[in-house]
């Protein structure tokens, strides 16, 4: 049995979803009976409304599969809109779904930066982007949450921001959703950095022939949060996620017979993967 804690994230399931195949009942559902984990990860792509009604049968069916939710996974508000307005609304948004994640019980949720070009956060986005995350890290710190960006998309992506308002909202309430490597420069910075402050982590099918040592490197950080496989496909998603898991499982169960101390030996994965003819 491995020692750390597993989950699947929502997202794995957006073709599904997609297709009117999959709703957040039906993950909930796989997540107890196909892929025995204790812990759920949900993307607000599979939450269509936030009324009261509707949270509360999701926290009804959470608690009868007995999982957690380690994260809410929000798309669509972001902190920072060029335009003043958006601005706001996006605010407003974000509130909402802090409620929501009170309701549900989630331990971390994550919210972007924003910013469509990676490289040009000017110094009023910074003050906004510092304020905001000191006001939902208070709100969060008073229902037992943590909140903080994903290193997938625009700010996110760049370690010198990560660093900048790291250290500018300066809160044990605020942490970081590591993405393995997926930074625009500076990679090694990043995961350093992001290995340092990890509240929850996505570990993508790109990663496996590396994730190895990332996680070896988590757990030494003093990570105590979910490793959360994620899968992008939108294919084959039940099957390819059964794959993935298991490979992330495969990879545990050799850092758990080996320890954890030294950098990880290559993996069984690897010389079954690199093998040609």
């Amino acid at each position: 049995m491995n020692t750390l804690p597993t989950c699947v994230a929502s997202y794995s399931f957006h073709g599904l979803l997609g297709e009117g195949a999959c709703d957040v009942f039906r993950y909930l559902d796989l997540l107890r009976f196909r892929y025995h984990v204790r812990y759920a990860d949900i993307w607000t792509g599979f939450l269509p409304t936030l009324e009261d009604g509707f949270l509360s049968k999701v926290k009804t069916w959470l608690d009868r599969n007995e999982l957690t939710l380690a994260n809410l996974c929000v798309d669509g508000p972001h902190v920072w809109v060029d335009d003043p307005d958006g601005r706001e609304a996006h605010r407003k948004q974000m509130l909402d779904m802090l409620r929501a994640a009170e309701k549900l019980g989630a331990k971390t949720v994550r919210i972007d930066f924003g910013g469509k070009d990676g490289h040009t956060m000017p110094e009023e986005a910074f003050e906004y982007i510092v304020k905001t995350y000191r006001e939902y890290a208070g709100i969060c710190g008073s229902c037992g949450m943590k909140i903080g960006p994903e290193n997938h998309w625009g700010w996110d992506r760049v370690p010198e921001y990560l660093a900048k308002v790291k250290e500018a909202v300066d809160s044990p309430y605020y942490g970081h959703l590591y993405h393995l490597r997926n930074f625009y420069d500076e990679p090694e910075k990043g995961e350093e950095l992001c290995i340092s402050y990890a509240m929850h982590t996505h570990i993508h099918a790109d990663s496996m022939p590396y994730a190895k040592d990332v996680i070896r490197r988590l757990k030494n950080a003093g990570y105590a949060g979910v490793y959360s496989v994620e899968h992008h496909s939108g294919q084959l998603e039940p099957e390819r996620v059964d794959w993935q898991l298991a490979t992330v499982r495969g990879l545990i169960a050799e850092l758990d017979k080996e320890g954890y101390e030294e950098t990880a030996r290559p993996s069984f994965f690897d010389g079954v993967y690199g093998k040609r003819g």
